[in-house]
């Protein structure tokens, strides 16, 4: 099926969701057209997401009607940093999820452009520039940049914890455990119950390397998520106990299809001594073309394949993928840290500089 019958056949069911009452009464903006185009984008958001099994063809749909809505009214800023949202939700391990152009290199410029310009509308809005932060720490490696931005996102609304969290968390990347630690206990006292901060809290214990720790955060998500869920998985399988592990994973959801899941299951799976059975998911993983290298690499590590592990590594490191944040800290590297190969591309990373 084109992409133009795509269009018309989505745009169909739109118009019948609106018609039936969902989202009909949403203003974001007094533009009526921007706005009708920006509600009919949400629904394909909605429908497109494939973290939730949805066609991401839907999301290339959702991203006209967000810049058709951006051309009708340009001060539109809210439907800026939703721009910006949807260009990152193409970034994740779908089947064939390569061919849409889902590497951060294609992505980032995008979806800063789209937050410069929600700044310029506002240069006091807190989410353009979380938005902002969130890119500079994970894809551009910028940390300091990414701390600047934080504090400004915080400056201009003091009541959002996960921006607190986020702030420890990129303190640690760059060694700062102590100042980190602060900003992580502070996130949590305002908010105990937040999943933002729960899941970022967790991360901020694996690095750290209490494990246990990690999973307690971790395990406080309620209801637990796919997120929080893997990141629990991933937990387990640090603190030797893989059986866990695989029992947890399984409890995924199954609409959630990505390569980054399966190749953590194939850790687990190696991790318990279930070989053949991890060999499968990583070479379904590159039949259907869903490989996130940071993420296969690890199993080759585990399985002692060395050469394998690092060719994939600095494949990820040039498409400038989020999990590079982890490479000084991940506890699966560690039957490589005196490889030769190891040192050469952690140095091109910004830990502790």
């Amino acid at each position: 099926m084109n992409l133009k019958v795509i269009i018309l056949t989505a745009t169909f069911f739109a118009k019948a969701a609106i018609c039936n009452g969902q989202a009909a009464d949403e203003v974001y903006t007094p533009n009526k057209e921007a706005n009708s185009y920006y509600v009919k984008a949400l629904y394909y958001i909605k429908i497109g997401s494939p973290r939730n099994g949805g066609s991401v063809d839907s999301l290339l749909i959702a991203v006209r009607w967000l810049e058709n809505a951006v051309k009708a009214d340009p001060l539109f800023i809210t439907a800026y940093i939703e721009l910006c949202r949807t260009y990152w939700l193409f970034d994740f391990s779908y089947p064939n999820f390569p061919k849409y152009n889902s590497s951060a290199v294609v992505i980032l410029p995008k979806a800063k452009s789209a937050i410069d310009k929600a700044l310029q509308i506002d240069s006091t809005s807190s989410e353009a520039y979380s938005q902002l932060a969130r890119m500079n720490k994970n894809y551009e490696y910028k940390w300091d940049e990414a701390l600047k931005n934080y504090a400004k996102s915080i400056q201009y609304d003091s009541t959002n914890a996960s921006n607190y969290a986020s702030y420890g968390e990129t303190l640690a990347l760059k060694g700062r455990w102590d100042e980190a630690q602060k900003w992580i206990d502070k996130a949590n006292k305002m908010a105990p119950t937040d999943g933002r901060v729960l899941l970022t809290t967790g991360i901020y214990y694996y690095w750290k390397r209490d494990f246990k720790m990690a999973i307690y955060y971790l395990s406080q998500t309620q209801p637990q998520n796919d997120n929080s869920k893997f990141f629990t998985g991933l937990s387990y399988v640090a603190d030797n106990n893989p059986t866990k592990a695989i029992e947890f994973l399984k409890t995924q959801n199954p609409l959630n299809n990505n390569g980054g899941t399966k190749a953590l299951m194939a850790y687990a799976l190696i991790k318990n001594g279930q070989v053949e059975k991890a060999r499968k998911i990583l070479k379904k993983i590159d039949t259907d073309n869903q490989v996130v290298e940071y993420r296969s690499a690890v199993c080759y590590v585990a399985l002692g394949e060395y050469d394998k592990a690092f060719k994939l590594l600095n494949q990820y490191y040039n498409r400038q993928g989020n999990w590079m944040t982890w490479f000084k800290y991940d506890k699966a590297w560690d039957p490589i840290r005196n490889d030769k190969r190891y040192k050469e591309l952690l140095s091109k990373m910004p830990f502790d500089k």
